[in-house]
């Protein structure tokens, strides 16, 4: 907390504004406002425009003498007493920081789903590639053609590449008829033996299975097989084809980990991503489960928004997408909805893919805003707090004016400013005529009855903004009089007399009138550019005082040094 003059300089500081910007408080006080902001801030302008308003609250940079940089969340208070401008400040920089690296991080996640999509499409693009040209190499090439009697499985033929492929030369399959099945990967053996045995029902069989080649390497192949019937129906042999796909797997094989790897990835993203077209239609979903979904959305179905989504929602999601696919340029906005009783708040990102597509982020941000609004209710608390902590700092508990120290800060800068301006600054000290045998007879409680009568009276003589009306301790009051004459001082002391007089407060204890009476000291001076104290000006009036009180009390003298307004022409009294 820092309070400032009207001309922008630390007047006090708490220790925690202090901590804050790495300064005691002996260097904090005097120092401007604007040393702590940054180049380029035209201070000047902010201050007379705070000054206005009479609050202003926000965030804002601080450079300090070290050099670092700080940033803040403030909330600041014109005037929380004459001339006197309160302003609370929070170190929010590490906050700042988290934020700039959440949102950095989200960029970084946006360009890596936008990455990842194009990625996957080249992907299946090169899959598709590979597969057209697979292809074309097994039809371009001899594939291993075989022939077997369909009773004994013998081989009746095999042409060469049966050599390339399993390492075994043809003659070697002509001459044993186990050799086939030796060769099949005993864990899809049965797969094939099943084959063999349907073959006479269905016809033909088609069948991707491993081999063992002779050196041990194994190998994907597709066996496809016919069974050929002669004229009377009886089947003569069967025919078939044994093609190396090994290269096609492996490809297969690695798309797969791919693709689980990246869906994976996906969906341990706690967001909920979208891939929507131009008409509101969900092309695909993905979601890490902590988002909770409005309505049911089939995965593996065109969907439109409008289905499950409240129509005002899904318009405004409409809205974001034609303008993301209209600006080609990424959207957020938030928006609230109820979802089983409960108020859930999310964030959104629409991130153009191409020209007919967006990727939606959705992202949960309840927790996020809950904490907003605790903060405000805290902000709004703390200034609730601060607004009675300065109260109870500035104003005597019993007479409800003014304290002592509330005098002193306003007297320090009451005379700087009047020796800054060459004007005159009047000080009247007054004092409840015995107020002792008052408080011994009537009671300690007549007695505080009898000190708030007086400071009501002291209240309405004060009709200025400057000046000041306060308790300076015990039966002691002190009139401060910016830019006041001796003649406007004096008839400040006549109407409270007046009005004293008015009110009859009986004492029958005093020695001088039947009702409450005060004497007064006076002083009026216009302070030198070489005089730096103001405590002289309160000694002079406290000298008056006590003359007033040595000549019967009742009563008021006016310092013997006190300048005369005639040397001050002008003034507002």
């Amino acid at each position: 907390m820092l309070i400032a003059n009207n001309e922008g300089y630390y007047v006090d500081a708490n220790p925690a504004a202090c901590q804050l910007l790495e300064l005691p408080r002996q260097a904090l006080v005097g120092r401007r406002v604007a040393d702590f902001l940054p180049p380029g801030v035209d201070f000047d302008l902010l201050w007379l425009v705070f000054l206005a308003a009479g609050q202003g609250r926000g965030e804002q940079q601080l450079r300090l003498d070290s050099g670092a940089i700080k940033t803040v969340e403030f909330s600041a208070t014109a005037h929380v007493y004459p001339d006197h401008h309160l302003s609370c400040w929070r170190d929010i920089t590490d906050r700042k920081r988290a934020e700039a690296e959440c949102d950095a991080l989200s960029r970084q996640l946006e360009h890596w789903v936008i990455s990842s999509a194009e990625k996957l499409q080249i992907t299946e693009a090169e899959l598709r590639s590979q597969q057209q040209r697979t292809e074309s190499i097994l039809s371009s090439l001899e594939c291993v053609v075989w022939s077997v009697d369909p009773k004994t499985l013998a081989t009746i033929y095999v042409n060469a590449a049966a050599e390339m492929l399993y390492g075994h030369s043809p003659e070697a399959f002509l001459a044993d008829g186990n050799l086939w099945f030796s060769c099949v990967h005993p864990e899809d053996l049965p797969l094939l033996l099943g084959d063999v045995n349907v073959l006479p029902h269905v016809g033909k069989t088609d069948r991707e299975y491993r081999i063992l080649r002779i050196d041990g390497e194994i190998r994907w192949v597709r066996g496809q097989a016919r069974l050929v019937y002669d004229d009377d129906g009886q089947p003569i042999r069967i025919d078939g084809t044994t093609v190396d796909i090994s290269d096609l797997k492996r490809v297969e094989f690695a798309l797969k980990d791919n693709q689980a790897t990246q869906q994976a990835i996906l969906e341990a993203i706690p967001d909920l991503l979208m891939r929507v077209n131009g008409d509101g239609y969900i092309l695909n979903l993905i979601s890490g489960g902590e988002i909770t979904l409005y309505g049911p959305i089939a995965a593996d179905q065109r969907q439109s928004i409008y289905q499950s989504f409240p129509k005002p929602l899904a318009d405004q999601r409409m809205q974001y997408i034609q303008k993301a696919l209209a600006t080609g340029t990424r959207q957020r906005y938030e928006h609230a909805l109820e979802l089983n009783g409960k108020l859930h708040y999310e964030e959104s990102r629409v991130v153009p893919l191409n020209d007919t597509e967006v990727l939606i982020i959705v992202r949960n941000i309840t927790e996020r805003k809950q904490a907003e609004v605790t903060q405000t209710e805290l902000n709004q608390k703390l200034q609730l707090v601060n607004a009675e902590l300065n109260r109870l700092a500035t104003v005597d508990g019993l007479t409800q004016i003014a304290n002592r120290r509330s005098f002193d800060q306003a007297l320090d800068l009451e005379w700087q400013r009047a020796r800054r301006q060459q004007k005159l600054l009047s000080l009247i000290l007054c004092d409840i005529d015995y107020f002792k045998p008052y408080n011994d007879n009537y009671g300690h409680l007549a007695g505080d009855d009898c000190l708030r009568h007086v400071a009501q009276v002291l209240s309405t003589a004060v009709r200025r903004s400057g000046d000041l009306a306060a308790r300076y301790g015990g039966e002691e009051f002190v009139l401060l009089l910016p830019d006041t004459s001796l003649e406007g001082a004096l008839q400040v002391i006549e109407y409270i007399q007046t009005t004293l007089a008015d009110r009859s407060l009986p004492h029958a204890y005093s020695e001088v009138s039947p009702v409450l009476t005060l004497s007064f000291g006076l002083v009026c001076h216009c302070p030198s550019v070489k005089e730096h104290s103001p405590r002289e000006l309160v000694h002079r009036a406290d000298l008056a005082l006590y003359e007033a009180k040595a000549q019967g009390r009742d009563r008021y003298v006016i310092s013997s040094t006190a300048d005369r307004p005639a040397k001050y022409p002008g003034q507002s009294r």
